[in-house]
């Protein structure tokens, strides 16, 4: 069987779009309508449901997905094997994670990682955890940092950091010489925050609302160097994992009453065959 057919049938699949297909693969659409035509003709099965606006995987073609991605990743698996003889571990890791982490947690971890081994790149996808639980769900990333209450079923993980969620405030603050405020005390306060749809944003929205409290909500913004600068100049407070304010200078972190704090796993799909870089990742961090 040609791979490059199984390759063609992922991308079919993952756009239901056989012109969009093509454009992601490089190819002209009337190749790409054979490729899967000629493999829907050795497998003597029917693996998309055709119509003039978008095609749709039939019962058969779901299946044939799934294992079609297992088949390519234990190709993969083995041209890496092969590669390593030598005993250097090849490939890249492939890591979904959210803002706040990929800038103040991974630069440390990763460059000790990928200083120790060489023959390992990474790519990061920058995501909210609710976000990366899909993404790994659906075989689009390996790895992904997702909150404890994002382990959901299908997926396996191992513990990541533990942080407290704090308010974070210029060191011109008036708050900033207090060792901790009740969240009370945030009524009126004016604060920029992530959208709605970050998690970090849900569980403040949640203390809020138990506490009958309503921030000044200056801006909402997923952008995090936008969020910080606006802390650092004091135009405002927002409130973070407790890791940002110790790697910003003029940055100050305020307790918050009551506490919170967030568990951050490393999960991955449960019973996928993850390559050597990822597992070389997990096994390293497992002695840390």
């Amino acid at each position: 069987m040609d791979l490059r057919k199984l390759e063609i049938f992922i991308s079919v699949a993952q756009y239901e779009s056989f012109s969009l297909a093509a454009q992601q693969l490089h190819m002209a659409q009337p190749a790409v309508s054979i490729a899967i035509r000629k493999l829907e003709d050795e497998l003597s099965v029917v693996l998309f449901e055709r119509n003039n606006r978008s095609v749709h995987l039939t019962a058969e073609g779901k299946q044939a997905l799934n294992q079609a991605k297992q088949i390519l990743q234990q190709v993969s698996e083995f041209k890496h094997s092969m590669q390593s003889l030598d005993g250097k571990i090849l490939g890249e890791l492939s890591i979904a994670s959210p803002s706040m982490l990929a800038t103040y947690f991974f630069p440390q971890v990763l460059g000790e990682f990928l200083s120790e081994h060489t023959g390992i790149t990474a790519d990061i996808k920058q995501a909210g955890t609710q976000k990366i639980a899909s993404l790994i769900l659906q075989d689009e990333v390996e790895l992904g940092v997702v909150n404890q209450t994002h382990n959901q079923t299908g997926l396996e993980a191992i513990p990541l950091i533990q942080q407290n969620l704090v308010l974070c405030v210029s060191d011109q603050h008036a708050l900033a010489k207090k060792k901790s405020v009740n969240v009370t005390e945030l009524d009126a306060l004016p604060m920029v925050l992530y959208q709605s749809d970050y998690f970090i944003r849900q569980q403040f929205d949640q203390l809020c609302q138990q506490h009958q409290v309503q921030p000044d909500i200056r801006m909402q913004c997923n952008f995090l160097p936008l969020l910080s600068n606006m802390v650092n100049n004091n135009f405002a407070a927002t409130v973070a994992l407790e890791m940002m304010p110790q790697q910003e200078a003029h940055m100050c972190a305020v307790n918050l009453k009551p506490k919170m704090h967030l568990d951050m796993m490393l999960a991955w799909r449960k019973g996928r065959m993850l390559s050597r870089a990822s597992r070389a990742f997990i096994e390293w961090l497992q002695h840390q």
